[in-house]
């Protein structure tokens, strides 16, 4: 796997690589990722894929909210089963 892009951002680390006929857009929230995986043939190159990671960056972060959130809930209910046993 090669890194062919990095966008920048302020929270996010957000990087755009290409692998087996692929482009696998990376975000990475902390512990938390999601990727997006796009076929190189068709995709329209490197700078429609960017252009793709922009236009989902205010929805990845919702999601990552969403999920951080998620995290957070079930790691405190599985404390509190230890505790409860």
């Amino acid at each position: 796997m090669r890194t062919v892009s990095q966008i920048p951002h302020r929270a996010m680390r957000i990087v755009i690589q290409e692998w087996n006929e692929k482009y696998h857009v990376q975000f990475t929230w902390g512990p938390l990722e999601q990727t997006y995986r796009l076929p190189v043939q068709g995709s329209g190159g490197l700078a429609s894929v960017e252009a793709f990671a922009r236009r989902l960056m205010p929805e990845v972060e919702q999601m990552f909210l969403t999920m951080k959130t998620t995290r957070t809930e079930a790691w405190e209910a599985g404390q509190q089963d230890i505790q409860n046993s």
